[in-house]
């Protein structure tokens, strides 16, 4: 089988580059044919090493960073360069032994290739890594109200929201970003979806045109050791953005009433902020693997406060593969991972009284069941890289037989 992967970044920057690039890699090592379509360089060792894996590189900018603003205007909505280039990729290629699995593509490629990819006859996967199937913000967040948005994407109220992280300006340019990968052919012309949790396919299923959704959590590339001893430990867990959104501060604000220890692994906007709030805090900045092995030896629990949707955090399984609790928000994908009471504990979203009596709450208990019970449920239910490659070969071989 050939399998065409499109991805905005010929590099990892994200969770949704990381599984289009072991997609890559899995695909390539059992044997098939791979071309891995991107936009924005440079390409990364890790993949252009595979002898069966066929880079395209167009070295273009993304949309946020190309200094040309009228090019990257023009470039969201409609990439030229991308369709046609996607289309000498693909006349080399047949229709019956070949399918087109979309990661991102909102960032720089922008959906002028499904047009060309459906004039040649051929089936198209796409990957629900966030909301931008639906939402021209791509993630149903007001920026400016700081609240998830409960609008009907790209109704009237939707359009005249002012939620944009920037601008009104930026969200009427985001809204005719997204009326323009609607006529061509997202989500209309697509022939499945891959959804990554349950909780973002609620979210999405009456955006997506009836069309055939399946289930496909992500891979968690972890490795089995044993478990965290976390009734001695105290330090209370962040590893994430440090930014509103992903409720940054407010876990700050909750460390700092109960006075706990805490480790915060991550960068971004609201660094100094969190240092204001609770000067206490132990501030790490982006960690390694290895380095991760160390917190996570560390951590009592681990607070997954985000503000948002989600779709599927994988920090929190990688708590839970360490045998480290969670705390979640109840409107938040992370709920899918935990039991409630058995392996995490749940937080009313947004809210500090709440996630204070939570923390309170687990500070001096006794954790070492809940660590037992998130330790032996990920790993008995965890997706295996084979398993994984398995599901995805039958969604694959599923959209090519209709």
């Amino acid at each position: 089988m050939t399998v065409v992967i499109v991805n905005d970044f010929a590099y990892v920057n994200g969770g949704a580059g990381q599984v289009a690039f072991d997609s890559a890699k899995l695909l390539a090592s059992h044997g098939h044919r791979v071309f891995f379509f991107a936009a924005v360089g440079p390409v990364s060792d890790d993949i252009s090493s595979y002898k069966n894996i066929k880079v395209v590189c167009l070295n273009q900018q993304d949309i946020l960073h190309d200094a040309n603003r009228l090019n990257a205007v023009v470039q969201g909505i409609y990439n030229k360069k991308a369709q046609i280039v996607f289309k000498e990729i693909l006349a080399g290629l047949n229709t019956e032994n070949t399918i087109i699995h979309i990661h991102t593509l909102q960032k720089a490629i922008s959906a002028s290739i499904i047009p060309v990819a459906k004039a040649l006859g051929f089936k198209v996967v796409y990957h629900l890594h966030d909301y931008g199937v639906a939402c021209p913000n791509l993630g149903f967040y007001n920026y400016k109200k700081k609240i998830i948005c409960h609008h009907i994407a790209m109704s009237t109220s939707c359009i005249k929201c002012n939620c944009d992280r920037r601008s009104q300006l930026h969200k009427y340019w985001r809204v005719l970003r997204q009326y323009g990968q609607q006529k061509l052919g997202l989500p209309s012309k697509i022939d499945a979806f891959i959804a990554i949790s349950e909780f973002s396919l609620n979210i999405l299923k009456s955006y997506l045109d009836n069309k055939p959704v399946y289930l496909l959590p992500n891979i968690v590339d972890v490795k089995k050791i044993p478990r965290v001893d976390v009734e001695h430990n105290k330090a209370f867990l962040y590893v994430g953005r440090l930014s509103f959104e992903k409720g940054a501060t407010l876990f700050a604000e909750a460390a700092a009433n109960l006075h706990v220890p805490t480790i915060f692994v991550g960068t971004g906007e609201d660094e100094k902020k969190i240092k204001e709030i609770y000067p206490e805090a132990d501030m790490r900045g982006w960690l390694s693997h290895s380095e991760m092995e160390t917190v996570w030896g560390k951590g009592r629990i681990l607070v997954f406060p985000s503000r948002w949707y989600e779709c599927h955090p994988l920090t929190v399984c990688e708590a839970m593969a360490h045998g480290v609790p969670v705390i979640v928000p109840t409107t938040c994908a992370a709920v899918d991972s935990i039991i409630p009471g058995e392996t995490g504990v749940t937080f009313e979203s947004g809210s500090l009284e709440s996630l204070i009596k939570c923390m309170g709450e687990v500070k001096n208990s006794n954790l070492n069941i809940m660590g037992m019970n998130s330790y032996s449920t990920f790993w008995n239910t965890r997706i295996s890289k084979e398993k994984y490659y398995a599901r995805l070969i039958r969604i694959y071989l599923s959209t090519l037989s209709v």
